[in-house]
């Protein structure tokens, strides 16, 4: 295995993480509005790159938007994949940015309720 593979397959693996990561915490999160709808945009990704198995040293880079972050495709009849793509999960931190100003707001109006009793 070559290093720029493994490190492609790392790549991939880091961007599927930070999506599963993104959407525990946001359907974890307690009293957030829309979770349902915050939970499967964890997993929308923009720009990223492709790297075709028969030739592991090339890298494909392009801009674009799906879901998953992190997918492979294969040949027909075979569960070997021919392609793996991963791409940066901006829906992840989007995800994470809401919840942070989710949180924000929940010890903003805390302080708020200690401050007037």
């Amino acid at each position: 295995m070559s290093v720029t593979l493994a490190a492609f397959l790392a790549a991939a693996a880091a961007s599927l993480m930070v999506s599963l990561a993104a959407c525990i915490t946001v359907l974890r999160e307690p009293g957030l509005r829309f979770k349902f709808v915050w939970a499967p945009f964890c997993f929308v990704g923009m720009g990223g790159g492709a790297l075709v198995l028969a030739v592991p040293d090339q890298i494909y880079w392009f801009f674009g938007i799906a879901l998953p972050t992190a997918s492979f495709s294969t040949v027909d009849g075979s569960l070997r994949p021919e392609l793996v793509r991963f791409l940066f999960p901006a829906g992840a931190f989007l995800a994470g940015a809401r919840v942070y100003r989710h949180r924000a707001v929940k010890a903003r109006d805390a302080a708020d309720a200690r401050a007037s009793s």
